[in-house]
């Protein structure tokens, strides 16, 4: 049965990283969008789950805090936690790589059309593709943004793609598949990158409370 589990996890602990009671409250929240638009409820797709998801909205959130200390402003964090539930919701056994960026750039913006402005969709269709997408810089087609807006979207493609790529660290059976450090592209997640396996035990132990 799928579930948000972050309220299960050690709220010190959660504190201590930088997650406040309102981002929890907004993690479980978006979790439960997901379970109530299915979007990973028929997926058999090892890795890749509804629980991914909200490890990689967490992580998101803990880079965010980790430049936020450091002076780096983000703007439109809630783009970036709403592009990370998507992130993966086009991948299937046959749609990988790149190809399953583009099919969830394409399912999100179906979805959320009616729910969010166009400029937002925008951007959340150039995250979720850039996610996938070996190339770090983000193109942004015939899209209309300020340069100061174009930084932006860029600092949450980062952090999105840092995000995801730290939950890698889970994998234990493909050693060739984990994180690397030095691909990280944040300063944030670099730092974040030696307490990650910390972070998976905690909310593995978290799915097992009652």
């Amino acid at each position: 049965m799928e579930k948000s589990y972050i309220k299960r996890m050690e709220l010190k602990y959660l504190y201590d990283i930088g997650i406040n009671k309102n981002q929890i409250d907004l993690v479980a929240k978006l979790v439960n969008e997901g379970i109530e638009k299915k979007l990973y409820t028929n997926s058999t797709i090892p890795y890749h789950s509804l629980n991914h998801a909200e490890r990689v909205i967490i992580y998101s959130l803990w880079i965010i805090h980790e430049l936020e200390k450091n002076g780096i402003s983000v703007a439109n964090q809630e783009i970036v936690l709403k592009s990370a539930l998507y992130h993966d919701c086009g991948r299937t056994w046959n749609i990988f790589g790149e190809n399953h960026g583009i099919l969830g750039a394409k399912k999100a913006r179906l979805i959320l059309k009616d729910e969010v402005d166009d400029k937002t969709l925008n951007i959340i269709e150039l995250l979720i593709e850039t996610h996938a997408q070996k190339e770090n810089k983000v193109n942004f087609k015939n899209y209309e943004f300020t340069d100061e807006e174009k930084k932006n979207i860029q600092l949450l493609s980062d952090i999105l793609k840092d995000a995801d790529a730290l939950d890698r660290n889970r994998i234990k059976l493909f050693s060739f598949a984990r994180c690397k450090e030095e691909y990280l592209r944040t300063e944030a997640a670099k730092k974040i990158y030696l307490m990650s396996n910390e972070f998976y035990d905690k909310y593995i132990e978290a799915t097992k409370r009652k």
